[in-house]
């Protein structure tokens, strides 16, 4: 659409928020917001309730207006692209839920092209065939004929990314594409949006809460905090300690061994693991739960001996008194949370 040296997505100066009559600064809940993307990435938005997130990907969208600043879309001011523009550029998947009778996945797939049709909404054989192509690439075939009311959440969210696909746009933006949806859902969505991403070219910037998850897909992260925002890539924000201004005055860290969220915990007694992966680490993290701190001292208040019968685990803990052995971690961490061992 434009020379590679021209970024896609510039954010300049930008101010975010809802105009009012009184003061037009009352408005403004974010910004300045001062970013560029150069080229087809996975841009996650992660931040609290209320900071600004799904008010940030309207305005990108043009659907509320920026109270402050510029963006700028492959080098053009996005206030001087018309409605008709903008949807050729931008596609919008929101957290609404589409409830239509009678209307199949595949007819909601087909209003994505409505910036190509004329006004009888005729389909051309390309138009077919840029349909066709989102269905496949979303892995929704088997849904075409479902009645849109009838989708499950996880269903309704692909049919709503193909009819993005559809639009045939270079940037894709979604509000809490992952909101509703079970754990394996949510994986399988953001690895569809990452699949995307690289075979298809896209530019895909999307809001979650889902930040482990976002953290495996993404190139980079916009982190919303209280002092601005803060972007990078997931491990640039580790390294640099981004995430700490997400969390403050919260009980959330991040573990560098597990490299996974945690909540910080007080443990106030000892235990020394012995045992062979993934046991070791499963027990130890259980151990972690219960309040006790893992220690590779055999001298430890307690010591836990993972072995295996007959390919099944089990656990032998020992104690100044005595040990016992135990077939489960929920039996183990039961037992040594009665303290029953002096």
């Amino acid at each position: 659409m434009n020379n590679a040296d021209t970024p896609i997505l510039k954010l300049t100066d930008l101010h975010i928020g809802y105009p009012q009559a009184s003061s037009r600064k009352e408005g403004i809940i974010y910004g300045p917001l001062n970013t560029e993307i150069r080229g087809p990435e996975m841009i996650g938005i992660i931040g609290r309730n209320g900071i600004g997130k799904s008010t940030l990907l309207r305005t990108l969208t043009g659907i509320q207006p920026a109270l402050q600043g510029k963006i700028y879309l492959f080098g053009t001011d996005s206030r001087k692209i018309n409605r008709s523009g903008m949807a050729r550029i931008i596609s919008y998947v929101s957290t609404e839920s589409v409830h239509i009778q009678n209307l199949r996945a595949e007819d909601l797939v087909t209003l994505g092209r409505f910036p190509y049709t004329n006004w009888f909404g005729r389909l051309t054989r390309e138009d077919i065939g840029i349909i066709g192509d989102a269905i496949e690439h979303t892995g929704i075939q088997n849904l075409r004929d479902k009645p849109v009311h009838k989708l499950s959440d996880g269903e309704r969210q692909k049919v709503m990314i193909a009819r993005a696909l559809a639009q045939d746009t270079p940037v894709i933006v979604l509000d809490e594409p992952t909101a509703f949806l079970d754990l394996p859902a949510r994986h399988e969505i953001l690895r569809l949006l990452n699949n995307l991403c690289r075979k298809k070219n896209k530019l895909i910037v999307f809001s979650t809460h889902d930040l482990s998850i976002a953290m495996d897909e993404v190139d980079k992260l916009w982190l919303m905090t209280g002092e601005g925002m803060v972007e990078g890539a997931p491990e640039d924000l580790l390294i640099n300690q981004g995430f700490r201004k997400l969390f403050v005055n919260s009980d959330i860290e991040y573990d560098d061994k597990s490299l996974a969220f945690r909540f910080s915990r007080e443990m106030d007694r000892t235990v020394f693991v012995q045992g062979d992966q993934p046991y070791y680490a499963y027990t130890s993290k259980a151990m972690e739960r219960i309040g006790f701190r893992t220690t590779p001292d055999r001298s430890a208040e307690y010591r836990i001996a993972i072995t295996l019968d007959d390919n099944s685990p089990q656990w032998t803990v020992t104690g100044r008194n005595g040990h016992s052995t135990f077939t489960s971690i929920y039996a183990l961490a039961s037992f040594l949370m009665k303290s029953r061992i002096p």
